[in-house]
């Protein structure tokens, strides 16, 4: 039997609920499928996510089921936008389109590639984050273990680094 959600509850209590009552969990992967066409596996994981975010809100929540929903929405479309920008960049950095673009592009792409190689793993892993896949810096941040100030510095720093690496 899921947890009783009282009318404001804090975020953990409202993550608790969300993780335990299988039918709201059903509810948010039958809306991922149908209105986003994200497939079940990944529309579970996106459950899980909200679940997270929703533990980590530090504030009263006075709709628990109506919050737990627009955070999910909100995952699913920040999720069906990474896709498309890495689906994006696998598509323009193939070799085939390398091969038939203009020379310009070819030396500048190869540029970026070389200077990319040549920062440090953790600024490659920060600048494909939050530019290449699209997240957020909050999700940035949550996917390094440093706050959202501390990824902003790092996220600069890395890009004068390649901008530094490439000659720019």
């Amino acid at each position: 039997m899921p947890p009783v959600i009282r009318r404001t509850s804090s975020g953990f209590e409202v993550a608790e609920f969300l993780v335990l009552d299988r039918k709201l969990v059903r509810k948010l992967v039958a809306l991922a499928r149908s209105r986003f066409g994200i497939d079940e596996v990944d529309a579970e994981d996106l459950v899980q996510e909200t679940a997270l975010e929703i533990a980590r809100s530090p504030s009263l929540i006075a709709s628990p089921e109506g919050f737990a929903f627009q955070v999910f929405h909100n995952r699913c479309a920040r999720f069906l936008d990474r896709r498309k920008k890495t689906n994006a960049v696998f598509v323009a950095t193939s070799d085939w389109d390398l091969m038939a673009a203009p020379d310009e592009k070819l030396d500048e792409r190869a540029i970026v590639r070389a200077g990319f190689a040549r920062i440090s793993a953790s600024c490659r892993a920060l600048l494909t984050s939050h530019y290449v896949e699209g997240a957020s810096l909050k999700e940035t941040a949550m996917r390094s273990g440093h706050s959202s100030k501390q990824v902003w510095k790092r996220l600069s720093a890395c890009l004068k680094k390649l901008k530094g690496a490439i000659g720019a």
